[in-house]
């Protein structure tokens, strides 16, 4: 039996039907509707389990009262960078992905949701382990928000190979796919040459490295939006 194009529907008499595609005021409706019962979906525990991973790396330096190096308090954020962005990767999942294939709404939108959560979940995460570390340093300074500017590209790197992982799964499970991308891309920008290397140290060559890290935030938002929005070719 041949498979009915997405768009299309089948009535009664075998004919092929168009779905009636959403107006703008529908879609809103449509998108308010949507969001408890897309949260109730939502993979929250590996978000929140990795997030309050990250905050506890930073606790044990703020309440022994450890004199560490400003890098490696940096170092040590970062860490928590990493698993705020593992957590994020299993945003996308949804292994109601084939049922919900026919549904006269964008696949984005969906996404969109999700994506607001996660960002929620994992901004929370990343402002408390920057308040324990705060906490924990008398008359030190971190640049919080070039780090913050690091998290953010994180993330949305984390949340692009979700996507993609999601596109590409038939099953709507793009969680090891994106995990194993997540991975590479760190293992990548720890092996980056000091031209276009992005984790530098405080001093020279700060400033350039964080505008690189803008460009690779826009980038990851950017390409993003592509996957999501970009419709899949059907087979015939």
């Amino acid at each position: 039996m041949s498979r009915v194009p997405a768009p299309e529907a089948v009535d009664t008499s075998g004919r092929a039907t168009r779905v009636p595609v959403l107006r703008r005021g529908g879609r809103a409706r449509t998108a308010v509707a949507l969001v408890w019962p897309t949260l109730r979906a939502m993979r929250i525990v590996p978000l929140l389990t990795a997030g309050l991973v990250g905050v506890a790396i930073v606790i044990p330096p703020a309440v022994t009262g450890s004199v560490l190096p400003p890098d490696t308090h940096i170092t040590v954020l970062r860490l928590v960078m990493a698993c705020v962005g593992i957590g994020v990767t299993f945003a996308l999942d949804d292994p109601a992905k084939p049922t919900a294939e026919t549904l006269p709404v964008p696949a984005w939108l969906g996404a969109l949701i999700r994506a607001v959560a996660a960002a929620a979940v994992g901004g929370t995460c990343w402002v408390a382990a920057l308040v324990v570390t705060r906490s924990g340093l008398e008359t030190m300074s971190l640049p919080y928000a070039d780090l913050t500017c690091e998290a953010a590209a994180v993330v949305a790197v984390a949340f692009l190979a979700s996507a993609i992982g999601w596109r590409r799964s038939p099953r709507g499970i793009g969680s090891p796919i994106a995990v194993s991308a997540l991975l590479l891309a760190m293992t990548v920008t720890a092996l980056l040459p000091a031209p276009v290397r992005l984790l530098v140290a405080t001093g020279d060559g700060w400033d350039a490295a964080h505008d690189r890290w803008a460009y690779v935030l826009a980038g990851a938002l950017v390409a993003t939006v592509g996957v999501l929005t970009v419709r899949r070719r059907r087979r015939r």
